[in-house]
């Protein structure tokens, strides 16, 4: 009945938004309670805590501090008076009484603190997934399962069991990072160079970029390419035919052909003209079995003899933020991730690539949106999702940019090497700037997420 119920359509999206929203905001959560604590440690005071912005929905004052819960619950922050009064002032407007700055070394390690939370929950996540997580839930490489015919992919010269090392001189260590590359390099008809290994000899090709991997925005790739490890086999067969009589069902394996390693659909959708039977070995389940099949002319077309049978490709889901095993390996990869889309913004390597990397780009809407889908894939997932969302927070909030924490360490540390604090007007002025920009730049993802909804949904 439990079993039932978990896998019904009717109650797994409800709990997945819960527990979605509830790890989201437990990213949040981690990164302000750092601030508070050492904030808290240090004697600064701390007027609010709230996640999430806007009109507070639940308050309630411990401590001299307002906990609050608030309305829009794609963030959060922390008032902080004595490290950052102009900012609050942005934020939130006036609040109390204006009070002597912290000393600059407190207001770095206060601001330190937020990302130090979101790095600690981040490891806490590697370390589960390391220790505990089964072996086939991580790893991921660029080895090629299957490649199409009359594809740009098999004009390349690539081939099935081929492993894809770099492009256009960028070296990618797994399937997604080889698809943010080629993302990255152009659109259709754009011509990369891609570096392949087959078996011990290293080979460059050029490929043509002709496949629109997303239906909602211009994201191209090499046209043909599936990931390996891959396996061939049974999506359903045709009520019967000989593939029904002679026992093959949904979800098993064909593994080899006449006694041939199953590689291709035209193994069993291109049979010879003449009726000879068709050995195939198969796994199901654990078990291995031989069968035997005649195929019959009246399946195909033009009278060329069939089995019967609608052939799929079995493998599991990969995601980028599985690729990795251990611990350090696992946070470098997140890092690197966040690190190349920021290169490819500030410092682009070919025309197009700072707009291609901006399209690609998703909001708070769009993250939420992909940890709903990404929680019905498993716990491991998820964890896995939550240290690559703790990471990104690290990275973006230690740019040296006004209202993030690397704008107050930047200010503080000039306020350390300088022995005086800067110009408050001028920090007010480009407090007040940056704050409008950001405002401006989470109005483009909320148009840009919705977009994407309304264009994949309705």
């Amino acid at each position: 009945m439990i079993e039932t119920l978990l896998s019904s359509p009717y109650f797994i999206w409800p709990i997945s938004i819960i527990l979605a929203a509830f790890l989201f905001s437990l990213a949040v959560f981690i990164h302000e309670l750092g601030h508070f604590l050492v904030a808290r440690a240090l004697g600064l005071r701390a007027d609010v805590f709230s996640i999430g912005f806007g009109p507070a929905l639940w308050k309630r004052n411990l401590c001299g501090t307002e906990i609050r819960l608030s309305a829009i619950p794609f963030g959060g922050y922390v008032s902080l008076p004595q490290l950052d009064p102009e900012g609050m002032k942005q934020i939130q407007g006036e609040h109390g009484e204006t009070l002597p700055p912290a000393t600059p070394w407190k207001r770095i390690l206060v601001a330190l603190a937020g990302p130090l939370g979101n790095v600690v929950l981040a490891i806490i996540c590697a370390a589960t997934i390391s220790l505990f997580a089964p072996i086939d839930a991580t790893g991921e490489s660029t080895l090629i399962g299957y490649v199409a015919k009359d594809s740009s992919g098999w004009a390349a010269g690539l081939r099935q069991g081929d492993k894809i090392l770099a492009v256009n001189q960028e070296a990618v260590s797994s399937w997604s990072a080889f698809q943010t590359e080629c993302f990255l390099s152009g659109s259709t008809n754009d011509v990369v160079q891609i570096t392949y290994q087959r078996e011990e000899e290293i080979i460059t090709t050029t490929a043509v970029l002709d496949t629109k991997i997303s239906e909602t925005d211009a994201i191209y790739g090499i046209g043909g390419l599936l990931p390996g490890p891959l396996n061939l086999g049974v999506l359903e067969t045709i009520e019967g035919s000989p593939a029904a009589l002679a026992g093959l069902q949904p979800g098993d394996i064909i593994l080899t052909v006449d006694n041939k390693p199953f590689t291709t659909f035209e193994q069993l959708t291109e049979r010879p003209a003449t009726m000879t039977p068709v050995r195939l070995t198969i796994q199901r389940k654990k078990s291995l079995y031989d069968i035997e099949i005649m195929p019959s002319s009246t399946l195909g077309k033009n009278g060329k003899p069939q089995v019967g049978v609608v052939l799929t490709f079995f493998g599991r889901p990969r995601f980028q933020w599985m690729a990795e095993r251990g611990i350090i390996e696992q946070l470098k990869a997140d890092s690197n991730s966040i690190l190349r889309i920021l290169k490819a913004l500030t410092a682009p390597r070919n025309d197009g690539e700072r707009g291609r990397a901006a399209k690609g780009l998703g909001g708070p809407i769009m993250i939420f949106g992909l940890f709903i889908q990404v929680i019905q894939t498993g716990i491991w997932t998820s964890l896995g999702f939550l240290r690559l969302i703790c990471v990104n927070l690290a990275v973006l909030n230690l740019l040296p940019l006004p209202v993030l924490d690397g704008g107050h360490i930047l200010f503080a540390l000039y306020a350390l090497l300088r022995r005086k604090e800067p110009n408050a007007k001028v920090i007010s002025t480009i407090t007040y700037l940056f704050s409008i920009l950001l405002i401006g730049v989470m109005i483009w993802f909320l148009f840009s997420d919705v977009r994407r909804f309304i264009l994949q949904y309705l």
